[in-house]
Formats: C-alpha cells, structure tokens, sequence
C-alpha cells in the first residue's frame, strides 16, 4: 500500500507540542511498512510557508517576554500570521507566565522552533519514499472543482487534486488528520463533472490519523 500524506502528518510528527495528535503520528510513522508519499505542492510551496510563519510566531512570542510593552502581531512579519498562528503566540505566552522555570521554557520553546527545519528536512530524506505532481502539473479543473466546497482553502485544493490525480496513475490511500473537510463526500464532487470523472475514473480511499491503531 502507498500511503499519501496529507501536511499535518510531518507537522504533528516533527513539532512535540503535546498535541494529543503528535503521539498518534510518531506511531504512525515509526511502524511504517508501506511507502509514503509527499506532492511536490506540500514539500515546496505550503510546508516552506509553514516554517515562515513559525518564525513570526517564535519572533512575537520572543518579542512580547522580552519586553512587556511590546505590542503583539504590530511586526511586519506578523502580518502572514493566521488566527491558530496568533493563538499560538497567546498560549505560549501564557504557557511562560505560568511556568515556574521561566528560563528553562523559553530555552525549550527556542529550540522546538528553531530545529524545525531540520526536522522536517530530515523527515522528507528519512520517511518520504516519493515527491509525486509537480506543481505545475496540477490539474486546474480538477483543483477548481475541489476549491469550489473547499474555498477559500487553495492550498487543500492543490493537495487533494495531487492526490486524486497520482491515485489515478499509482493506487494510494490518503492519511490525514482533518476530518471536517478531507472527506469521502468531498472527492465524489469530482464525479459530478462528467469530464472529471471521464479523466479520473478512480477515487482514493481516505483514512485518518485520528483512527490509527499499529
């Protein structure tokens, strides 16, 4: 089996924030007997935006401890941030005025931040099997058709139309964490376009991280 993996899967795995999530992807990954494959729109477009805006997090998290005047999200590059992105930056600084060792959490904090990178280059050489659609070989109808119940999440729009379109050259099954949107119902709006359908017979099969058992 070939498992396409959707972005949160690298980030749960290489960001230990306690998420309940992060533990279900480290299983996940360290039992891996199937190939995983990554598309060229994660790995060169959405997870280098990803890492962008982690450092404005750890930036603004880093400005406000430093000094307590200081005015969150007034940076310029707090301007890329989304709202789960400030809520970040409000629950870490609350996370550091609660702390008893408050040096020890900005060390920690520091360092999860800054190995990201690494981390997520390490988890592309060591556990990606295969970069698969490049960019620009995203189908724009089929990426249209998706956007069209995914708006205004482009980026979702790009995945999912590399994973049916890769499906339909190689069988693959899709992991992901989000349940709201990555759904059965979802990709069988590709179907009700005929020259879609005509073009991409075959539908992946959607899993999720949530259900995982090794």
């Amino acid at each position: 089996m070939k498992y396409f993996l959707d972005m949160n899967l690298p980030i749960y795995f290489c960001m230990p924030f306690g998420h309940p999530l992060d533990e279900r992807a480290k299983l996940f990954v360290d039992n891996k007997k199937d190939s995983f494959l990554l598309c060229d729109y994660i790995v060169s477009v959405n997870l280098p935006k990803w890492l962008k805006r982690q450092k404005a997090i750890l930036f603004e998290f880093n400005q406000k401890i430093q000094d307590s005047n200081y005015d969150l999200f007034s940076s310029e590059q707090s301007k890329i941030l989304f709202p789960q992105d400030k809520l970040i930056v409000t629950r870490l600084i609350f996370g550091y005025e609660s702390s008893q060792d408050k040096k020890k959490f900005i060390e920690d904090v520091n360092n999860i931040f800054n190995l990201l990178q690494a981390r997520i280059n390490y988890f592309i050489k060591n556990y990606i099997d295969t970069v698969v659609i490049p960019v620009s070989q995203i189908d724009f109808n089929l990426k249209s058709c998706l956007f069209t119940w995914l708006s205004p999440n482009d980026s979702d729009a790009q995945t999912l139309a590399s994973a049916v379109q890769e499906h339909n050259n190689n069988r693959l099954t899709i992991i992901t964490a989000d349940k709201k949107h990555w759904t059965d119902d979802l990709l069988k709006e590709v179907h009700n376009d005929s020259t879609l359908l005509k073009k991409y017979p075959f539908l992946p099969k959607i899993e999720y991280l949530q259900n995982y058992k090794p």
